[in-house]
């Protein structure tokens, strides 16, 4: 468990003289929205103790069984008054545990989440912010397999800081979350910068982490059967985004994100495309 203190957590950012999220707020009477699909396909985890396992352990993990999880996912700031932002994010899934002898399917929408922004200092250069928010599930049945979320309402408050640095620019986060329905509370955090190349080009690399406060070792993943949105998960992902201006405020971004190392956590690397506005966006006089 002392390996993973100090994974930082970071949402994706476009470059920094456009910036739509991280510590940076949208501009009164503005909007930004970022659509993205994504998919990822797995046949490891991470077990209680942090070694990779086979993610189907029965029969002694000896049989062909994968987990696949495709997902739409929504994430949207709006101004609506000086320095307060409203944020928004769902998304929809389609999970498989496929197994040699049967696939178990669920798919739906997962958890929303909302919460609101509050700029707390901004320069030219340095920009520092806090958020509240709750995540609440949508009436799924948590006992479903696979699961579609953890069933949970979980309460969120998070610090941001970003910095730009004359062209590269840097943010970091940092996060406590309180889970319901007997979950472990959750430290969560981040650490990434991008930058923007030729006006267009713009390249991101991030880390992505959370540790669970105060578990045990799991009995959960010692099942034949694991259950990837009802632990108890510690993880890092490392990440890379490729995002590109198409025009009229909007970007295509390619990112692909792999957990590097966890506990109580499904292995493996997702690869997702998106659609992200630009700040142009003015919803009222």
């Amino acid at each position: 468990m002392p390996r993973l203190i100090g994974c930082w957590l970071l949402w994706g950012l476009l470059p920094v003289d456009r910036a739509e999220a991280g510590a940076w707020l949208q501009p009164y009477r503005t909007a930004y929205l970022r659509v993205s699909t994504g998919v990822l396909v797995s046949d490891e985890r991470f077990n209680e103790h942090g070694d990779r396992v086979p993610w189907d352990t029965s029969s002694g993990g000896l049989r062909d069984a994968e987990y696949h999880d495709m997902n739409v996912s929504a994430y949207g700031e709006i101004g609506f008054a000086r320095g307060w932002n409203a944020i928004l994010w769902t998304e929809w899934k389609h999970l498989e545990a496929q197994q040699p002898s049967a696939v178990f399917t669920t798919y739906g929408l997962g958890d929303v989440a909302l919460g609101v922004k509050r700029s707390l200092y901004s320069s030219w250069t340095t920009v520092a912010s806090v958020v509240a928010g709750v995540n609440f599930p949508t009436g799924y049945d948590v006992n479903e397999y696979p699961a579609l979320g953890a069933g949970a309402t979980e309460a969120i408050f998070q610090g941001q800081l970003g910095h730009n640095w004359g062209g590269p620019w840097s943010n970091v986060e940092a996060e406590f979350r309180v889970r319901g329905r007997d979950y472990a509370d959750q430290l969560r955090g981040a650490l990434g910068g991008g930058w923007t190349m030729f006006h267009r080009l713009g390249l991101r690399g991030e880390a992505r982490g959370a540790l669970a406060l105060g578990v045990a070792d799991s009995s959960a993943t010692s099942s034949a059967f694991f259950n990837p949105e009802t632990q108890n998960p510690s993880y890092l992902d490392l990440a890379g985004t490729l995002s590109v201006a198409i025009g009229h405020g909007v970007a295509i971004e390619g990112e692909v994100r792999s957990t590097v190392m966890g506990e109580n956590a499904l292995a493996g690397t997702r690869w997702s495309l998106a659609l992200a506005t630009s700040p142009v966006w003015t919803l009222w006089k």
